[in-house]
């Protein structure tokens, strides 16, 4: 099996035996991928939806894993246990729909897990909800795939409090350190992008200071990195 860009960048988080639980699985395309590399030997599958289950059914049954695999109808974390696994990937959602289901998922709070958090909007929210909740963010990377940008961050649950910059909580504080090549890349085109829009002689005094703020982050951040 041949993953995405994206999904690929997720899985090389998964540590080697790890117990996964993919949230939000949909075709089980990252507990099939983990299986079959023997990276680990048993993961969940959840989806809130039936559909696409049965999609994952199908699947984990044509690349012979099914008794690696435990599909689960789930909303979020609900139908899990902490006693099941070790490692929880929530990926390929908005970030408010990652905060509200670790919101609920309080249970995971747990020192023994590695949270592996992939949201497609709002991740500088993700980064401010993790750090107000005594997480700490061991690692990010980002790609590429398919013309847009996506961020994957592994965090575990410590329960002490760290604070980021504004720099760092919009662009990732680990990307920025290790000067990131795709973060680079992904800043560069938000500098176009800011610089377009402030050229709109239309806009009120208000987004233009709010417009020329962030657009001050960008290139600091673009400075730090250079």
């Amino acid at each position: 099996m041949k993953l995405s860009k994206r999904l690929q960048t997720i899985a090389d988080f998964v540590k080697k035996d790890a117990v996964v639980a993919d949230i939000g699985t949909d075709h089980a395309h990252i507990p099939i991928y983990l299986i079959i590399n023997k990276i680990i030997n048993k993961a969940y599958a959840c989806d809130i939806n039936k559909g696409p289950l049965e999609k994952a059914k199908e699947n984990i049954e044509y690349f012979g894993v099914s008794e690696n695999i435990v599909l689960r109808l789930s909303n979020g974390l609900d139908k899990l246990s902490n006693e099941e696994a070790d490692t929880i990937i929530i990926a390929g959602m908005g970030g408010e729909l990652i905060i509200d289901i670790l919101d609920r998922g309080k249970s995971f709070f747990d020192k023994k897990n590695t949270f592996i958090l992939s949201p497609h909007t709002k991740t500088d929210e993700v980064r401010f909800y993790l750090l107000r909740k005594g997480f700490e963010i061991l690692k990010e990377d980002m790609c590429m795939d398919e013309g847009k940008f996506y961020t994957v961050m592994e965090v575990k649950y410590l329960g002490s409090a760290e604070k980021y910059s504004e720099a760092e909580l919009l662009y990732g504080k680990y990307l920025i350190e290790n000067k990131n090549s795709i973060l680079l890349q992904f800043l560069k085109k938000e500098e176009d992008k800011y610089l377009s829009i402030l050229s709109n002689t239309g806009l009120n005094e208000n987004r233009k200071k709010e417009l020329g703020q962030r657009l001050d982050i960008i290139k600091e951040t673009i400075n730090e990195m250079q």
